[in-house]
């Protein structure tokens, strides 16, 4: 029976028991994440499923608090994707040790496929007798840069009204599972999604029409939402968003008829709203944002449109404001505040 209380810390050499009926060590000495994680099967599932494993890790990520807390770690030489996964702790001390940053690698670590997502568990000891070891190789490494998907990469599920499930239609985004990932010129179409109705529903607002390039995102594992909330402050309805930027995390659990992917942001900062100066909400600050707020000068909207400081007024103020913002919004100095800015 395998012992999932306290985790201990174990420093050394891991002990292997060999014995009949056991999760069988996987051969082939240490494993990267993508030779981990890649599969071609439907469901999605590690070909090491269910075995023990020594794991090359990656830098990580993200950490994530909790009675049984999280750590993504990310292979920055995988680009094309399979090149993440999370590692699951049994106690809330688990990775006390471990700053986002560090390259960690974990040794005969028990590969298990819950709810749809891999995971290498951390705990007391597997079932075979072995004991896991995780080890910060070294610190201070560069963060991988979040992957840019289109939203279609990962669509939404659909509702199956025969069944009453919601559903994806193919497990293509499995590839991009637990990797640091971001999405461009979206809004909020809708809340309440998912098992725990605490995913929304965003759009690419681009889109040709009103039907395509949805995915759903959630912010329960964001270190900036307030505590009992389940969304950060302000993902309202119709709000736009530049960019919003998270780990991917699959969610199966067919016998309550779910099975989606659910982009999890994990602050505040991951979430980039419209510039100020974008006026016209288009997700780009330009000449026709420019136009819009000298309109506005001559003959203000009610309430003006460009009023900025919210004072309820137009005036040379909101023009600085203006200027500033679109600077300091234009990253690349081409005189465009778009998508590019966030590169």
């Amino acid at each position: 029976m395998v012992n999932r209380g306290k985790t201990r810390v174990v420093i050394g050499v891991a002990i292997i028991c060999v014995g009949c009926g056991l999760p069988a060590v996987a051969a082939g000495g240490v494993l990267t994440i993508s030779e981990i994680q890649y599969t071609e099967s439907p469901d999605g599932a590690s070909p090491y499923n269910g075995k023990v494993v020594d794991c090359a890790g990656g830098v990580a990520i993200a950490k994530v608090a909790g009675g049984r807390p999280r750590l993504f770690l990310q292979d920055p030489n995988a680009l094309d994707g399979w090149g993440a996964i999370q590692i699951k702790g049994w106690a809330s001390d688990a990775f006390e040790s471990v700053n986002v940053g560090d390259w960690v690698e974990i040794r005969q670590t028990f590969v298990e496929e819950n709810r749809g997502t891999t995971f290498l568990q951390y705990w007391d000891e597997n079932s075979d007798g072995s004991q896991p070891v995780l080890h910060v190789v070294s610190h201070g490494h560069a963060l991988p840069r979040p992957l840019v998907v289109d939203v279609n990469e990962i669509r939404a599920p659909a509702y199956l009204p025969a069944t009453d499930a919601w559903g994806v239609a193919d497990h293509s985004a499995e590839r991009l599972e637990s990797m640091l990932l971001q999405i461009r010129d979206v809004a909020v179409v809708e809340r309440d999604r998912g098992k725990a109705q605490d995913n929304y529903e965003l759009q690419w607002f681009r889109a040709p029409n009103e039907t395509g390039a949805l995915c759903w995102a959630s912010d329960y594992m964001n270190e900036s939402r307030p505590k009992y909330d389940l969304y950060l402050p302000g993902m309202e309805k119709g709000r736009r968003l530049r960019a919003v930027t998270g780990v991917l995390e699959q969610y199966t659990n067919l016998g309550e008829g779910y099975d989606y992917y659910q982009l999890l942001t994990l602050s505040e900062e991951g979430v980039a709203g419209l510039c100020p100066a974008d006026l016209d909400a288009d997700s780009d600050v330009d000449l026709w944002d420019y136009k819009l707020f000298t309109d506005q000068l001559l003959v203000p909207s009610v309430p003006p449109v460009g009023d900025l400081n919210q004072d309820g007024k137009m005036s040379s103020t909101d023009l600085d404001l203006f200027n500033a913002a679109w600077q300091q919004a234009d990253v690349n100095g081409d005189g465009i505040v778009n998508g590019d800015d966030l590169d």
